[in-house]
């Protein structure tokens, strides 16, 4: 009877794509999104992650299709998939990655000139709930494979509640709609670390 129950478990958890590592642990479950992205950008994200955060567990979940919810009819919006990842998310011990080379986008007020101005389709590379346990990291607008992975990092730091900072060559910059803050990065400022440490430590 265990081991019928034991197998019936098994293949259950197996068809949903999802085995659970070290239960107890933080989960990322990386979820490619439409196209999803190429193979070298998916490992430079995954590489980045396990070298910054090596006690998590990084499970590549199956692709899906956006819902058409979550297009504009231009883009796809950032917020609208951040609710779709909400809904797949297996339970509270998993943080949900989503990666797609679809155009994405989102209202956003930036400062131009001195003066505020509000775009309401403004195209982006990425979106993390801080603190949460989604985000959305695109393709679309990035040519390199390292500045994709540095893109990566920062939105799932966000979900770990690490705000925007100005500590220079920081990958947790606010890039203010430029894409500036990857291009120039460098590392991640020590304070910023530490601050995601020791939340993803709370949550273990």
């Amino acid at each position: 009877t265990n081991l019928f129950l034991y197998l019936f478990w098994f293949f259950i958890i197996s068809s949903c794509n999802i085995i659970p590592h070290n239960i107890g642990k933080k989960n990322i479950l990386v979820i490619p999104l439409n196209d999803g992205v190429t193979k070298l950008f998916m490992d430079s994200a995954l590489n980045m992650l396990k070298n910054k955060f090596p006690e998590v567990n990084i499970i590549i979940g199956e692709k899906r299709k956006l819902p058409k919810n979550c297009f504009n009819g231009r883009r796809y919006r950032a917020d609208s998939i951040l609710l779709f990842l909400d809904k797949i998310k297996p339970d509270s011990t998993y943080k949900v990655i989503g990666l797609t080379s679809s155009d994405i986008s989102i209202t956003r007020t930036l400062n131009r000139n001195g003066k505020e101005k509000v775009y309401k389709d403004y195209g982006i590379m990425g979106l993390g709930r801080k603190p949460g346990s989604v985000c959305v990291v695109s393709s679309f607008r990035i040519s390199k494979i390292e500045n994709f992975a540095k893109t990566t990092v920062h939105e799932f730091m966000h979900t770990l509640g690490v705000p925007h900072c100005n500590h220079k060559n920081c990958i947790m910059q606010d890039g203010n709609g430029t894409g500036k803050n990857m291009r120039e990065s460098t590392h991640i400022d020590k304070q910023c670390y530490k601050h995601a440490k020791k939340n993803l430590k709370k949550q273990l």
